[in-house]
């Protein structure tokens, strides 16, 4: 299903960059493109420096699991399109002459994320909180794109987003590692559809040839009708089907699944990891030791999990405390 598969909502967004120039406070003028860069280069991550943690200000919310900011000035070129070699060379299509080639117009920024929903209209609550937890970041990022002059609060903020939305048709989802929890759809079902339907219209055939006397035309005029519409329902049929969205997969309530897949962690994801770990009041019992063994950057202290640093054990509290205060969506 577009957008929410799998107890997890996958948001893509496109936004107009403004046109226009913007004067520095030094005197020189820029664009709004350029800005836009700027402010997504200077954005925390994460760092080991100095013994500090920075991390990306999505991560002060647990239930956002990844999030991807990009700016698109053209559309990628993937080389002419594919033509037969013996056309070409009947035709006499000169290959040094280029094809139309798609340019935009302005600079789009790409947003997309995903996080942990019970249902479609996550988004909305999603976009509101993180207004909440992040509006300074918010605004340095999106004040450089069209309409969001009109952003004052979390629910204009989450019409915001909604505006730029394109549906998500190719979603990823890695969780489920044991079989589906529900039967493929069989051929009789399928065939017993579109037969259901053609006999609707050779019943409704029959009364009417019963109660006007219509010759054997009925038959062949119902049938005309019964099978195309038959195979259109079985047709909708597969694709009802095929809307549903996957379960939230079992046994891992809100936890990185890679903890229990036992994957090796980066130390960028070891410490967005360990977060979501310190939220959910899971304690080092909680995780296998071969997978503990990946995670040198862990210690256990208190009962939880803790980003190991050089520093005084002050930040790794405020990091649970952050880590804490973003209520589950």
């Amino acid at each position: 299903m577009p957008n929410f598969d799998g107890g997890h909502y996958f948001y893509t967004g496109l936004f107009p960059v403004q046109l226009d120039s913007v004067q520095r406070p030094d005197g020189s003028y820029t664009v709004h493109s350029h800005l836009l860069r700027e402010a997504l280069a200077s954005l925390p991550n994460f760092s080991e420096a100095a013994g500090s943690i920075r991390t990306s200000p999505f991560a002060r919310c647990r239930s956002t699991h990844f999030v991807r900011l990009a700016v698109i000035d053209e559309p990628q070129f993937n080389g002419r399109d594919p033509v037969d070699a013996l056309k070409q060379a009947v035709k006499g299509i000169d290959l040094a002459v280029h094809q139309p080639v798609d340019h935009f117009s302005r600079s789009w920024l790409m947003f997309a994320a995903d996080f942990d929903a019970v249902d479609s209209g996550a988004r909305d609550r999603w976009a509101a909180g993180l207004w909440g937890l992040m509006e300074p970041e918010l605004r340095a990022i999106f004040s450089h794109c069209e309409k969001f002059g009109e952003v004052h609060d979390g629910a204009s903020f989450a019409a915001f987003v909604a505006r730029g939305q394109v549906d998500t048709t190719m979603s990823f989802n890695d969780y489920w590692i044991d079989p589906l929890p529900f039967p493929s759809l069989s051929a009789g079902a399928i065939l017993g559809t579109a037969a259901g339907v053609l006999a609707i219209f050779l019943a409704a055939a029959w009364l009417v040839q019963r109660q006007y006397g219509a010759g054997s035309w009925i038959w062949v005029a119902a049938a005309m009708l019964g099978v195309p519409a038959g195979l259109w329902a079985a047709y909708r049929l597969v694709v009802a089907r095929g809307l549903k969205p996957f379960p939230t997969a079992p046994d891992q309530p809100g936890l990185s699944a890679q903890f229990f897949h036992g994957e090796v962690f980066t130390p960028r994801s070891t410490v967005l990891a360990t977060r979501q770990v310190a939220a959910l009041d899971f304690t080092a019992a909680d995780i296998p030791a071969e997978v503990a063994q990946q995670l040198p950057l862990l210690v256990e202290w208190r009962g939880y999990l803790e980003p190991q640093a050089s520093g005084d054990r002050k930040g790794g509290e405020d990091l649970f405390d952050e880590a804490r205060a973003c209520a589950v969506q």
